[in-house]
């Protein structure tokens, strides 16, 4: 009878052992399938970053588009407005050209006087030039008389004008230059001056 039960004993072994085998297997997939359930998790949440980054940077691409496009369109703006003033500035000048032009067509320049030897002090000559006939088409209430100048570098025709007592425009006139910006350095010019009565 004891070796009986030993034997049943020994039969129930391996069912025992297999249960066993079993009860781990059966934990091991529970915990096989909690690791699944964490994977998927993750797996979702780094979905759901993605899609998040991928937006915010569709989202960013656009913003970084519609601030070049409006900066593209800021400058394109500015330079079209610089276009307009610069073609502005031209036509002005076009049509001062035209009427310094029209003023002075037909007038001789004057006769350059001889023998007076340019001033290099800076500080004008008696005026000794004897006046140019009424004929010769300039303004009569310009000065026939002055003296002749070297223009040096840096000179402007105010800064002339000034020095001599001249003015702006019968420089311009007498010297037929077109504009004051037609002035160069080393060319002699006529600057006219009013007479300075006798004491």
């Amino acid at each position: 009878m004891r070796f009986g039960l030993l034997f049943l004993l020994l039969g129930f072994a391996p069912l025992f052992a297999q249960n066993n085998q079993l009860a781990g297997m059966q934990q091991d997939l529970a915990e096989l399938r909690n690791e699944v359930e964490k994977l998927k998790l993750e797996n979702a949440d780094l979905r759901d970053a993605l899609n998040k980054q991928r937006n915010a940077s569709v989202g960013n691409s656009s913003n970084a588009e519609a601030a070049a496009r409006t900066k593209a369109e800021a400058l394109a703006e500015v330079d079209r407005r610089l276009k307009q003033q610069t073609a502005d500035v031209n036509a002005a000048l076009t049509e001062l050209g035209r009427r310094v032009d029209a003023a002075l067509a037909g007038r001789q320049p004057p006769a350059k006087p001889t023998g007076t030897p340019p001033s290099t002090t800076g500080v004008a000559p008696p005026a000794t030039t004897p006046p140019p006939a009424p004929e010769d088409g300039l303004p009569t209430d310009m000065p026939r008389t002055g003296t002749p100048y070297k223009v040096k570098s840096g000179d402007t025709v105010t800064k002339i004008a000034r020095q001599f007592g001249s003015k702006i425009e019968w420089i311009l006139q007498a010297n037929k230059l077109s504009s004051a910006g037609a002035l160069r350095a080393d060319v002699e010019i006529f600057v006219p001056q009013p007479e300075v009565p006798a004491r």
